[in-house]
């Protein structure tokens, strides 16, 4: 996420008379060129870094689209699913948790060694491409599948809004680094606790403070993104922003679900 060089000591042994001429315009005009071509320099190569990442994160979102939908509208894939989710059994959980977690892993040691780095980035999305299938086929299954699309679509808005405002606004977003770490630790112990306490799981403030953690997320992987990263960075960069982008997804599915169940049950009292 320059250096400069001055040339102060040349024109203590510069005649004054020749220095009044020609001398202090001559030695100042390479600095400023200078200085511009390092920070063009710098531009070009924040902007390719830039666009590498959201070119990444294009095709990881693309492929994760392809999947979820061949396994909403596959019916055999959509029953094979459906059994799984009936069979709630432990390996078949592991089955789903391993190979996200196992990537991630080699992907610490390997994430600058091509084409190995780009292999393990397929894997780790395919997995959770996966995963986000596994889910939405269930959910369509129980009729939900207009929500699946509001809540596609309501991720897209404002993961394009919040981008744009990081962006353009030039707000330095630092210093929301260890707020959101504190929420997220928040969120992961709430659903540990769900485990042992199913009716955590019923509370929409969960949902809310779920996707307000991870729209604080894009705004701050946002900024890292275009002023702090380092320009070898874009494989984590892009898995930041992804995994900020399905979890926003699935905390506002899971309000849609929740605020229609609710308004399902007032129609019914009211019947």
């Amino acid at each position: 996420m320059a250096s400069r060089a001055g040339s102060a000591s040349n024109r203590g042994t510069t005649p004054v008379p020749r220095a009044k001429v020609t001398s202090e315009p001559k030695e100042s005009t390479p600095q400023a060129t200078s200085a511009d071509l390092k920070k063009i320099s710098e531009d070009v190569l924040r902007a390719g870094f830039v666009k590498k990442v959201y070119g990444l994160l294009a095709s990881q979102l693309v492929l994760t689209v392809i999947i979820a939908s061949v396994c909403m509208y596959v019916p055999l894939i959509q029953r094979a699913f459906l059994a799984v989710a009936s069979a709630q059994t432990w390996w078949l959980r592991l089955a789903f948790a391993v190979p996200p977690i196992a990537s991630l892993v080699l992907l610490k040691f390997c994430k600058d060694r091509y084409p190995t780095n780009y292999i393990l980035l397929f894997v780790f999305t395919l997995a959770i491409a996966l995963q986000l299938g596994f889910i939405c086929s269930v959910f369509n299954s129980l009729g939900h599948g207009h929500l699946i699309l509001q809540a596609a679509a309501i991720t897209a808005v404002i993961f394009l809004g919040l981008t744009v405002y990081t962006v353009y606004s030039g707000k330095n977003f630092s210093y929301m680094g260890g707020f959101l770490s504190t929420l997220l630790w928040g969120l992961s112990i709430v659903g540990f606790a769900a485990v042992f306490f199913p009716q955590l799981r019923e509370s929409l403030a969960i949902g809310f403070v779920g996707a307000t953690t991870f729209c604080g997320y894009i705004l701050y992987d946002t900024w890292r993104l275009t002023k702090q990263l380092g320009y070898d960075d874009y494989i984590g960069a892009t898995i930041e922003l992804y995994l900020d982008i399905v979890n926003l997804f699935l905390y506002i599915l899971d309000i849609l679900v929740k605020m229609s169940a609710d308004s399902e049950k007032k129609k019914k009292r009211n019947d």
